[in-house]
């Protein structure tokens, strides 16, 4: 009996060293689209209702999640790599999908933050929501 209680103690820390770091890339990853977007993010999804930036944000979230989840999958219950893994391997995934964003930004005409911006349904948003997911699929493809 007290192995089992040992084992899920250390399940629960470790599901809470995991959250925190995940929290955290979420938390970049949120901060990341709304500098990459003109005006309060916030306001604009909550308040605003926009959906355009709910898909673009919400991409962009479930992108950085592949990535923490991946590393946590392969970190062979190292907790110490795991949450090393998770945090560095999370940051890179935020880094590339703001450059992919800036990068699709140059190649088109436009601002490419300003037309995701606006509730319009802009052809853009699913550009924007593809290379966040495919940005996502690469970082997390090669955790090893």
């Amino acid at each position: 009996m007290n192995d089992t209680l040992n084992d899920l103690l250390n399940g629960l820390g470790s599901a809470a060293a995991y959250s925190v770091v995940g929290l955290l890339v979420l938390v970049a990853g949120f901060v990341a689209v709304d500098l990459a977007t003109p005006g309060d993010l916030r306001k604009q999804i909550w308040t605003d209702r926009n959906r355009d930036l709910v898909a673009v944000l919400a991409s962009g979230l479930a992108a950085n999640t592949m990535t923490v989840v991946t590393a946590i999958l392969t970190s062979d219950d190292d907790l110490g790599k795991g949450l090393v893994d998770a945090l560095g391997y999370g940051l890179l995934g935020v880094v590339l999908i703001g450059l992919v964003f800036k990068v699709v930004d140059l190649l088109t005409p436009g601002d490419l933050g300003e037309m995701v911006a606006h509730d319009d349904h802009h052809p853009a948003v699913w550009i924007t929501v593809v290379t966040h997911l495919a940005v996502g699929a690469v970082v997390a493809a090669s955790i090893s």
